[in-house]
């Protein structure tokens, strides 16, 4: 399979990636940086960098995820804005999870407990795995954004983001954010 293939069956994903890149690094960085974008990023910039790149493409990726998707992720109902605090941030995960899951191709579990949520990543988009776990620092990005969406503008902590070599089954990733938000 050419790498042409992969690209074009999860290229929301590669374009969300992209244009979040691009609003921190701006055009020309982008054109300093080679196709694919996820192998480019840590070779120009290092990894702790292209993580931080990914995270806040992430973080950039929920306006216009919801925007373009917000009837099929089903978050823009009246219900859901009058629920507390604490459920509307929990249904809310567990229904992006959801919607991640069904149409995007992404394998994750979401647990909660009383201080932490815990995701985990059994499988990204293709072509995985990458070496820095961009997709990871991705998805830690936009779920972040989701809970200050959803959560009346306060943070919530990422306090792990743990990768294994090649998310699976036996062996994933896992982001935990805390569930009392820093302010």
């Amino acid at each position: 399979m050419s790498l042409n293939d992969r690209l074009s069956r999860s290229d929301t994903w590669y374009d969300l990636l992209h244009l979040g890149v691009e609003m921190m690094v701006g055009a020309e960085g982008m054109a300093a940086l080679a196709s694919p974008l996820p192998e480019s990023l840590p070779r120009r910039y290092g990894s702790p960098t292209a993580q931080g790149l990914a995270w806040r493409a992430g973080r950039a990726a929920w306006p216009w995820l919801y925007r373009h998707h917000q009837n099929v992720i089903g978050l823009d109902e009246i219900e859901f804005w009058l629920l507390p605090l604490r459920r509307r941030l929990s249904q809310g995960l567990h229904t992006t999870v959801a919607f991640l899951q069904s149409c995007q191709r992404w394998a994750l579990t979401l647990d909660e407990t009383p201080a932490e949520w815990h995701l985990e990543v059994r499988q990204v988009p293709p072509p995985h795995p990458d070496p820095v776990h961009l997709w990871c620092w991705f998805l830690g990005g936009l779920v972040q954004e989701f809970l200050a969406w959803a959560g009346g503008a306060r943070v919530y902590p990422l306090r792990a983001l743990t990768c294994a070599a090649a998310p699976s089954e036996t062996t994933p990733c896992r982001i935990v954010f805390g569930r009392a938000p820093l302010d």
